[in-house]
């Protein structure tokens, strides 16, 4: 707290753009964490739609595709509606779904891209604090008073201060985007499973 607090008084728009980085990559974390689940991905009756699909119902299993609105679940609607009316084989019916497995990889990580960037802005920043410390420790030198002592002392400060907070953001974003992006491929391998099973299943 200390050192931020030293460098909002010696670098205000420094530190006022690393509190809006670390806020909103946050923010990104807590949304995606909260989302990237497998029930937020998978159609909704999703057990249900594999019992029709091992019961070679493959009609009541397009109409719950069809109800439900989420992105997977339309996608699967077409493919299953294409296969159903014979004009795609099995296995193409196999290369369309596994084709259209990046736009659920797309879903999940959207936005955490950010949290990626922030790391190296965080630290690009902390370096301009940096800058603008050794500036006043410069100027500090063409002066032999009191003055100039307290100059030095308050460029050293500002330099040291914004370097450690840009390099305390920086890893505190980097393990934000480490622990989701690991959530993200985790959840994605599970539906790619979950996809296999039921492609499994279309005799």
């Amino acid at each position: 707290m200390e050192v931020f607090l030293v460098v909002w008084k010696n670098v205000p728009i420094v530190a006022l753009f690393l509190f809006l980085i670390s806020s909103i990559s946050l923010g990104i974390f807590i949304e995606r964490l909260a989302n990237v689940k497998k029930s937020k991905v998978l159609p909704k009756n999703w057990k249900q739609i594999k019992v029709y699909l091992l019961n070679g119902n493959y009609e009541a299993a397009l109409a719950l595709l069809k109800k439900d609105k989420k992105p997977l679940s339309r996608i699967l609607a077409n493919i299953l509606e294409l296969y159903i009316k014979g004009e795609i084989s099995k296995v193409e019916l196999r290369q369309m779904i596994e084709g259209e497995a990046g736009i659920i990889r797309y879903e999940l990580a959207k936005r955490i891209s950010f949290i990626s960037a922030s790391v190296t802005l965080a630290t690009l920043l902390g370096l301009i604090g940096t800058v603008f410390g050794l500036i006043e420790v410069f100027s500090a030198f063409s002066f032999s008073t009191p003055e100039g002592f307290k100059l030095l002392a308050k460029g050293i400060a500002t330099s040291l201060n914004s370097t450690a907070l840009g390099l305390l953001v920086a890893i505190f974003n980097y393990l934000l985007y480490w622990f989701i992006n690991t959530r993200v491929d985790a959840v994605y391998a599970k539906i790619l499973k979950e996809l296999e099973e039921m492609l499994e299943l279309i005799k």
